[in-house]
């Protein structure tokens, strides 16, 4: 399971963000978002990684993302740059 928003899944916003962090649990979280800064619970959503690649193979290009990084991009053409949060 990979956190995301309706903004991705409902909505159809691209996939700008994502990133790869600890849980509460101290296992691994991975989220895509579109970017817009809303992370509100009513919008957050818990769904298949196959979702998200249903949505955007693109991701997989960053499939690597260790522990504690977030890619984002400007637009779907864009690269992708990789930072440490």
């Amino acid at each position: 399971m990979v956190v995301t928003s309706s903004y991705v899944t409902k909505e159809g916003c691209p996939i700008l963000e994502i990133s790869h962090d600890d849980d509460e649990e101290g296992g691994s979280l991975w989220q895509f978002h579109c970017g817009n800064g809303d992370y509100s619970m009513e919008r957050m959503q818990l769904v298949r990684l196959d979702t998200i690649l249903d949505l955007d193979r693109s991701v997989l290009s960053v499939g690597g993302l260790k522990m504690g990084q977030t890619a984002r991009r400007a637009t779907t053409s864009s690269s992708w740059t990789i930072e440490i949060t």
